[in-house]
C-alpha cells in the first residue's frame, strides 16, 4: 500500500511546480531575466524531488523484477 503522505507531498510538489512556473512566465513577459534564473533553480529542484518521490511510491506499487535463467537446450 503506498504511504498516503508520499502522494500527499506529490501533490504538494506539483503545485508548487505549477505556481512557479506561472510566476516564470510573469518574469519572462516583464524582462525580469535575475528573477528567471531564481525560479528556473527553483523549478529544477522541485522537479528532482517529484522524480524521487515517484520513484519512490512506484516502488512500493511493483516488486523487483525477477530474471530467470534462459532453459538449456
Amino acid at each position: 500500500m503506498t504511504d498516503p503522505r508520499l502522494e500527499d507531498h506529490a501533490v504538494g510538489v506539483e503545485l508548487q511546480l505549477t505556481e512557479l512556473n506561472e510566476e516564470l512566465e510573469r518574469a519572462r513577459v516583464q524582462g525580469r531575466t535575475e528573477r528567471m534564473a531564481e525560479l528556473s533553480k527553483e523549478i529544477a529542484e522541485l522537479q528532482d524531488d517529484l522524480a524521487v518521490t515517484a520513484e519512490r511510491i512506484t516502488g512500493e506499487h511493483w516488486a523487483e523484477p525477477e530474471i530467470h535463467a534462459p532453459h538449456a537446450t
